[in-house]
């Protein structure tokens, strides 16, 4: 067997769709952004918080291409979790959320409200899972609409509402605006009827989808141009302002994909389905089919063309990242080359954005990979880490109470890197620490240093 072989970068895809298209004799449940299989008769108990994973709809390889405007939404509507509730459940759980925390600032962590919730309703004899709950959580937290005081993010937090949120009603605003952004941020043409018919099941409710607008604009979240909304940034491509990006953006200007290729949305799909494939047999060419997806997407955005989406490039763009970090990491032992990479990966995959549920299978290994490669460039021998199976935690303690000082720097280094670019998935680390592993003190003590980061990180940012 290949040496550089390992399950978690090579056949993860192949064999969660092996597992996706037996859906028949199994199921699959996702926690920790692991994936659990289980038989098809189990059934999961609420103490495991086990998400059961909603069966793929193979046309979420191509959410955007060929399909009308309500679809795009529709699909963007799906990615976010909103679909967990009807709308009247969606608006009745914000409102409550609302109120609880308006009565109690502080009082509650997200674990304990929505465990208060889940049981208020369960003797109202309302069937509303804590899952569910969770999901309607999100839209508010998605859009900032609470305050975690001098602490991280963290379901196990003391919780209060953002100051800035005035009623109830402007609550309920701020979460659902998020779904607005969403359509924005991927690229998609706004049509108000259409997104009121999605949003609030009523087309004719163009005004409260206006004043989403309005509110995402005010908040500077998007400017508008013309007769059309993006993100803010100078850019066609807007987050190629970001530095974290600018160097996979500069590689897709300066390639030329050949001209036999067509420039069109559909030919970019096909050959990101092409990298999907060699990935497992060749990183490179996998990598090069990447980018050709990338660049031919990027011209088709900048050329106005139906359905070219910047939604769908971000997602070629996270899967060439990926990629190309994997083929110097694993392929070619540049560590510190690689580095650009991962963190472009995590720059482009964010907890509040729905290229993070499609992305979900790589950010264990991406990050563990990322962490353990500290070691490797100071020709450390991590091989006893098992890096296969290893989650980014087990790799976090072995790095930060490393008996070498310079790996112990180093993982401090990545770390503050990280933050920088995505705060939401180093909270997720510490969560999980403190969750599994909340006696023994070594794991602690690597949660502890994170959290350090995290608000130093922070502190950098507001100066």
């Amino acid at each position: 067997m290949d040496s550089t072989f390992n399950e978690a970068n090579f056949g993860y895809s192949q064999f969660r769709t092996w597992l996706e298209d037996n859906a028949d004799l199994i199921k699959l449940y996702v926690k920790d952004l692991q994936l659990y299989v289980a038989p098809k008769d189990f059934i999961a108990q609420g103490d495991l918080e086990l998400a059961e994973r909603e069966e793929r709809d193979d046309r979420s390889f191509a959410p955007t291409v060929a399909s009308p405007i309500s679809q795009q939404y529709k699909q963007i509507f799906a990615r976010l979790k909103m679909t967990s509730a009807d709308f009247a459940t969606r608006r009745d759980v914000l409102r409550d959320i609302y109120r609880e925390l308006s009565e109690k600032p502080g009082q509650y962590t997200t674990d304990s409200l929505l465990e208060e919730l889940r049981e208020r309703y369960e003797m109202q004899g309302l069937s509303r899972s804590k899952t569910m709950l969770r999901h309607i959580w999100q839209m508010g937290f998605r859009q900032r609409a609470y305050d975690y005081g001098d602490e991280s993010a963290s379901v196990r937090v003391p919780v209060w509402l953002n100051p800035e949120i005035s009623g109830e009603a402007d609550f309920v605003q701020r979460a659902e605006s998020g779904f607005v952004y969403a359509v924005i941020h991927a690229g998609i043409e706004v049509d108000q009827s259409e997104m009121a018919a999605v949003l609030l099941n009523d087309r004719d409710q163009r005004d409260y989808i206006q004043s989403l607008l309005d509110d995402l604009e005010q908040r500077k979240l998007i400017v508008r141009v013309g007769d059309r909304f993006r993100l803010p940034g100078h850019s066609v491509i807007p987050f190629c302002d970001k530095p974290a990006l600018r160097l996979l953006c500069r590689e897709i200007e300066q390639v030329q994909a050949p001209d036999s290729v067509a420039r069109s949305p559909e030919k970019a799909q096909s050959l990101a389905k092409r990298a999907m494939i060699q990935r497992s047999q060749d990183f490179s060419a996998s990598a090069r089919s990447y980018l050709y997806a990338c660049r031919i997407q990027w011209d088709a955005i900048q050329n106005n063309v139906p359905n070219a989406t910047l939604e769908d490039l971000r997602w070629y763009m996270a899967s060439y990242a990926s990629v190309r970090a994997g083929e110097l990491s694993q392929v070619e032992r540049d560590y510190q080359g690689s580095k650009s990479y991962y963190l472009a990966f995590f720059a482009l995959v964010q907890e509040d954005d729905p290229l993070w549920s499609r992305m979900r299978g790589l950010l264990n290994p991406m990050l563990a990979y990322y962490w353990a490669n500290a070691g490797r460039e100071l020709g450390i021998n991590v091989s006893s880490w098992n890096l296969s199976t290893a989650t980014p935690a087990q790799i976090a303690v072995l790095a930060a109470n490393h008996e070498n000082i310079q790996l112990q720097r180093r993982w401090r280094e990545r770390t503050r890197a990280l933050a920088e670019v995505n705060e939401g998935v180093l909270r997720r680390v510490v969560e999980q620490i403190r969750h599994n592993y909340g006696d023994q003190p070594a794991y602690l003590d690597a949660a502890d240093q994170i959290v350090d980061i995290l608000i130093a990180s922070r502190a950098l940012a507001t100066e």
